[in-house]
């Protein structure tokens, strides 16, 4: 018993770094801000507009847009519903949340100097990035495979000593068993049963937290034609996955009832960024704009604990099969990709206005790094990124029509495909409207987003690894996000 006890402390503790996955890097890296009501409805399209306090997220050159000060702040309401297909089952679960979106100041000082250096702004804004928040549910029957046969398969060629968590819990657990230890050849019951499968797999996920930036500009204007700026971005992390996937042999094919594998990571850290930006504004219709981001820089800390249960046929001697493993922590650094974003605004005076921003970033430069105290290089993680990744282009349009103090705004956002084995090439789409009212010294603005996600997913294995069992499943995310901002002029 004492040999079993630290065989599995030591399998955890080596498969500590080994937790991190090129879809953690995606994660980490994709941002689809919402910002305030006004930007938000009109799909965030703001690089060349400025005049908004989400602007020190993307182009903080359009914070000198500002004449006077201003404060607000954005509450939103979300409803993310999730649609899943497996073997031709479907699931359909949701989770209502709510945040704050956006809240900040700016303030402005303008001479009107239309020869030299006219004026300058100093703005702070808080900006959510992404929101992970997400209840998902599958289940249905798989005639084909089991997650048994990639943990068997995944183990081959391996001594028990050195396996880490996941096959090494369901060999403790006596749903797999080595049939040649000179090769360390593995096998498990559904092997044991001639392969005959039909039993029926559960996933069922909750998962929290999302990205949050702080952003720290300051920006000028020269001969109220050139628009410049830059922010420093503190950006925080939080991530909260509890998942527990299950078999049920309801058709009796092998000696176990059903087995579940309960996952639970939470992953939490900051990093920082630097962004800049220019607006052109060659006459009073025409805007062009451009930013770069930096890639931000995280350290990040990763607690997880695995637990796997396993309950056998009351006619063999076999008892039921509680196997948990030690809450583990560690510490590692991560850098996301940078970004560049091209953009242009046409704008009709007390009508209304068009807006575009182009944005492109390169998820093949998200990296993962080792602190020097780990032995851990990551190369495994970061030659997956390389090869499971690519470069995407994005795009947001965004119109305003003005009536009056009433404005009537609508928005598109397309955000393409980063994963190469994914053939559509598109993996997000935003349609947004809103409407709001401009009085004298404040404004209330209204916004609805509906984001159309469509992915393909893994209860197991990954196209990455075609030697390797999996089961895929498709995911169809409708996120609806209703938000309203205040804002007051000073």
């Amino acid at each position: 018993m004492k040999k079993s006890i630290l065989t599995i402390s030591a399998i955890i503790a080596a498969s500590a770094v080994m937790a991190q996955s090129e879809d953690d890097a995606l994660r980490f890296s994709q941002t689809y801000q919402q910002g305030t009501a006004r930007s938000a409805a009109m799909g965030g399209a703001f690089g060349a507009l400025g005049g908004d306090l989400s602007v020190l997220s993307t182009n903080p050159a359009g914070m000198s847009i500002y004449k006077d000060g201003e404060f607000s702040f954005t509450p939103c309401f979300g409803n993310i519903t999730t649609n899943t297909t497996i073997n031709g089952f479907d699931k359909e679960d949701s989770k209502f949340n709510f945040k704050m979106s956006n809240f900040g100041f700016v303030t402005s000082h303008h001479n009107g100097n239309e020869g030299g250096f006219s004026g300058f702004a100093f703005g702070m804004t808080f900006n959510r990035l992404n929101d992970f928040s997400a209840n998902n549910r599958v289940y249905g029957r798989n005639d084909n495979s089991s997650h048994l046969d990639l943990w068997s398969e995944d183990s081959r060629g391996t001594n028990p000593d050195r396996l880490y968590w996941a096959n090494f819990l369901p060999l403790e657990a006596q749903l797999m068993n080595i049939v040649d230890s000179t090769d360390w050849v593995y096998s498990n019951m559904f092997h044991r049963a001639g392969a005959s499968y039909g039993e029926y797999q559960k996933f069922v996920q909750t998962v929290k937290g999302g990205i949050n930036s702080w952003d720290f500009a300051f920006s000028g204007v020269y001969a109220e034609k050139i628009f410049f700026g830059a922010s420093l971005g503190i950006q925080s992390v939080n991530y909260k996955n509890v998942a527990t996937y299950s078999e049920l042999d309801i058709n009796d094919v092998v000696d176990f009832n059903d087995f579940d594998f309960k996952e639970e990571v939470h992953m939490r850290g900051s990093g920082i960024n630097f962004k800049a930006g220019l607006i052109y504004k060659p006459v009073n219709f025409l805007r062009f704009g451009a930013a770069i981001h930096t890639p931000t820089f995280y350290s990040l800390t990763n607690k997880y604990y695995y637990h796997l249960n396993a309950v056998f046929d009351s006619d063999i001697d076999i008892a039921p099969q509680d196997k948990i493993s030690d809450n583990m922590d560690y510490e590692f650094r991560f850098t996301s990709p940078f970004k560049a974003i091209l953009s242009g605004a046409f704008i009709v005076p007390n009508y209304g206005l068009i807006s575009v921003d182009y944005e492109y970033v390169d998820y093949t430069k998200a990296k993962y790094e080792t602190n020097e105290e780990d032995n851990h290089d990551f190369d495994a993680e970061n030659t997956n990124i390389k090869e499971k990744f690519k470069a995407t282009k994005n795009l947001r349009i965004g119109v305003e029509g003005l009536v009056g103090q009433i404005s009537l705004r609508g928005g598109y956002a397309m955000y393409g495909n980063p994963n190469k084995f994914v053939a559509d090439d598109i993996q997000r789409q935003i349609i947004s409207a809103g409407i709001g009212f401009r009085g004298d010294g404040f404004y209330l603005d209204f916004a609805g987003t509906y984001h159309i996600y469509n992915t393909e997913e893994y209860l197991y294995g990954s196209p990455m690894y075609s030697d390797l069992p999996s089961q895929s499943y498709t995911v169809d995310r409708n996120h609806l996000y209703i938000m309203a901002t205040l804002g007051f002029k000073f």
